[in-house]
């Protein structure tokens, strides 16, 4: 059976990365693919199609249609969350715009919860680095912290996850609800 190699971080190893610059990067990722746009490609638009009809009542909220088809993908809950909102906001504000607010709030879950997950994980006794016989390890909460930080920058990082995750379909509900549990 092979034990894993425990971590040997220093101190000097984990400065704490700036809050306001951690803020305004997440910001910097999220607020472009939200705001000042038309839907990118089919699926965008198709969802927003069944979010609209639901807002509006033409068609049922357990089995929602878009001239006639049901979606392609599973569950409904990408577009209640959506027509939810058409529905409170959308006196207010334009309907599109309405129906990317709650996928908005589902990014800045996913990016907190992706945090925090990592923080408390790297702050369990089994994910601490190795002690040094004369002290200058890294202490946990510093330890975690830099950990977390790593992990939302990798979260952002991952190019793939650009596109889907400033869409209105349920690839995001999906990781939301992923990085929630």
């Amino acid at each position: 059976m092979n034990h894993p190699t425990p971590a040997i971080v220093a101190q000097s190893a984990v400065r704490p990365l700036p809050r306001w610059a951690l803020l305004l990067l997440c910001l910097a990722y999220a607020v472009p693919g939200f705001v000042g746009r038309d839907p990118w490609r089919n699926a965008d638009m198709a969802a927003f199609g069944y979010m609209r009809e639901l807002a509006l009542g033409r068609t049922p909220w357990m089995n929602p249609l878009l001239a006639g088809m049901p979606p392609d993908t599973d569950g409904p809950l990408p577009y209640w969350l959506g027509a939810w909102a058409i529905q409170a906001l959308g006196g207010w504000l334009p309907m599109d715009v309405a129906a990317r607010l709650p996928f908005a709030a589902l990014l800045a879950v996913t990016l907190a919860a992706t945090w925090y997950c990592m923080y408390y994980l790297a702050r369990s006794p089994g994910a601490q680095p190795v002690a040094f016989a004369f002290g200058g390890e890294a202490q946990p909460a510093d330890y975690a912290r830099a950990m977390a930080d790593a992990a939302l920058l990798a979260l952002i990082a991952c190019l793939g996850l650009a596109q889907l995750s400033h869409e209105i379909t349920s690839h995001l509900t999906q990781l939301a609800c992923t990085a929630l549990l």
